[in-house]
């Protein structure tokens, strides 16, 4: 649900903070008052396209601010995307600047716009004016379908499968096509292979041969440091072995009179024997060094080799030792190209026939849905004086496996009794598919997973009695959903929880609009009155918009409670500015 939004800068709309409960909330104004900017500024946090041009003359940037209840699914984002979770809310921004630039943030982390769209993916459902245009799309009906069957598991499943085979399909691509090109392709890898093998590569060996090239090197300077230290240790004259050899017997001699001096003494012959096999390993080493220019030659041509081979491969030698089995594997895979694909034809043939089965399972299970769905879209259309409208959802099972299913899923539609249905781009005016749009809306809001429902003059095309019924509908509809509407229509505004008027008006020089909470009682009513009668308002009309309060009244009972947004300095909903 959303629960407050702040917008600065953008076009007509200086600064201005309004905050939602639950319910229907209805937004009216005179044309042009900036009504449908709260909208597309909205867009903005839901990940939308930024304008520059959408800037306020003279401002650098604009920036829209929202707080959205934390929901489980909002909450699971959070944590896969590692953003903090600041408890009940969340608090998404959205910056725009005249360089194009835009930043936005997620509890005051910044984010990229298109992070930004996945996290709100599903959080917020817009339908303006012109969604009915989307209705003709025979592609969204099997969405909306599948939405109202919650047949994500059975989606999932024939996903799945699917995937298998296209796996599979994916592999046999890559052994058909052109001979000629199998050959050339086999060639290459041989050529890279030889190329590898001839080297007969180890693994480790560069480390290894490094290490010997520096000994081989540096042989001369080891030798002559090693006999260094071993005459420092074994020398005639003050070595390390004499000097301790002599403090040893010292101390031998003073134990016989002083117990406590053993220790000691068996501290000093340890000493005196790691010094001795130290001598003797350094008289080894320097003895088996030998100059060896011809050896240094053979190591140091070996690395080159081997460093212009992982070059060339761009990789390490343990990476060319990789590649070497991977060309051995696609080579065998090419050479015995026939019976590899008369293997993956068997394992195409039984993940085609897993898939099929998920096919039929989901299709079933689209047949059984579009039953109930048409069932209550038939409904909602009679509310709307739609009583004698046909509606069918048609759910076309073919043989083909696709992504989506088997199926083709297309909806059929007829206002007039007596005219077969047809396809809804062909039969549906402007009025009709708004209508239609509102049953539909009806009829998901039940297993719709979004809390928030903005409906901007998705009433457009409807008058008379028939704005009544849609006020009713709408209000049904916001029992379930949390619903923002701007409308024209006092019908559908006396139905409202809550009534904001947007207007326009000046602020020294410049045109600005604000948002005003309108309370119950007369500063309502004479909205309602303003919407039925235009500029001047009648006596009349007054008492009309009083009447249609009372009647919304009596059919849905007073305006629900609604859940307020903390003010500014409030511990909670307060849209903080972030970083």
């Amino acid at each position: 649900m959303l629960l407050g939004l702040r917008i600065s800068n953008v076009a007509v709309i200086e600064e201005v903070e309004v905050t939602f409960g639950a319910g229907l909330t209805v937004l009216t104004g005179e044309t042009g008052a900036g009504k449908s900017i709260l909208v597309d500024a909205l867009g903005l946090l839901l990940g939308g396209r930024a304008d520059a041009d959408a800037i306020r003359a003279g401002c650098d940037e604009a920036s829209v601010e929202g707080v959205f209840e934390r929901t489980p699914v909002l909450a699971a984002r959070m944590e896969e995307l590692g953003v903090p979770d600041l408890g009940e809310e969340v608090l998404v921004r959205r910056v725009v600047g005249r360089n194009g630039r835009a930043k936005a943030y997620i509890n005051g982390s910044m984010v990229t716009v298109g992070v930004l769209a996945r996290f709100m993916r599903g959080a917020v459902d817009i339908a303006g004016q012109h969604e009915h245009v989307s209705l003709f799309d025979a592609g969204l009906h099997r969405v909306l379908l599948d939405r109202y069957g919650r047949l994500e598991e059975q989606l999932a499943a024939y996903g799945r499968d699917y995937a298998a085979v296209a796996e599979v399909v994916s592999r046999m691509e890559a052994l058909g096509g052109d001979e000629s090109r199998l050959r050339e392709r086999a060639e290459f890898l041989r050529f890279q292979l030889d190329e590898i093998t001839r080297l007969e590569p180890e693994a480790g060996e560069d480390v290894r041969l490094d290490a010997e090239r520096r000994r081989l090197a540096g042989s001369e300077k080891l030798k002559r440091q090693g006999a260094e230290a071993e005459q420092l240790l074994s020398g005639e004259e003050s070595s390390a072995v004499e000097t301790v050899g002599r403090a040893l017997g010292l101390v031998n001699e003073a134990a016989k009179c002083d117990a406590t001096l053993a220790p000691v003494a068996q501290a000093l012959g340890a000493a005196l024997s790691e010094l001795e096999g130290a001598q003797r390993r350094l008289n080894r080493y320097v003895e088996g060094l030998e100059s060896d220019p011809a050896r240094l030659g053979e190591v140091e041509d070996r690395l080159d080799a081997l460093k212009r081979l992982c070059r060339k491969h761009a990789t390490t030698l343990d990476g060319v030792l990789q590649k070497r089995d991977a060309l051995e594997t696609e080579l065998s895979t090419l050479d015995n190209r026939q019976e590899v694909l008369e293997q993956l034809a068997r394992e195409r043939k039984a993940a085609e026939e897993r898939a099929r089965r998920s096919g039929e399972a989901l299709s079933r299970a689209r047949a059984a849905c579009a039953v109930s769905f048409g069932t209550q879209v038939r409904e909602g259309l009679g509310m709307l004086a739609l009583g004698k409208a046909a509606f069918e959802v048609r759910v076309m099972p073919g043989t083909q496996l696709k992504a989506e299913g088997l199926d083709d899923v297309e909806f059929f539609f007829s206002a007039n009794p007596g005219e077969p249905p047809r396809q809804l781009a062909k039969v549906a005016s402007g009025g009709e598919a708004s209508r239609l749009l509102l049953a539909l809306k009806r009829a998901l809001a039940d297993s719709d997973g979004c809390g928030c429902y903005i409906l901007d003059e998705a009433d457009s095309g409807v008058s008379g009695a028939i704005a009544d019924v849609v006020g009713r509908m709408i209000r049904d509809v916001s029992g379930h959903r949390q619903v923002l509407c701007i409308t024209h229509l006092p019908q559908v505004a006396a139905y409202a929880d809550a009534h904001l008027l947007i207007r326009k008006g000046l602020k020294g020089e410049r045109t600005v609009s604000e948002v005003v909470p309108l309370e119950a009682g007369s500063a309502r009513t004479q909205e309602l009155a303003r919407m039925m009668s235009g500029v001047e308002v009648t006596r009349e009309a007054l008492g009309a918009a009083e009447a249609l309060v009372r009647s919304a009244h009596r059919v849905s009972g007073p305006p629900r409670a609604r859940r307020e947004v903390a003010p500014e300095g409030g511990s909670r909903g307060r849209l903080r500015r972030s970083a």
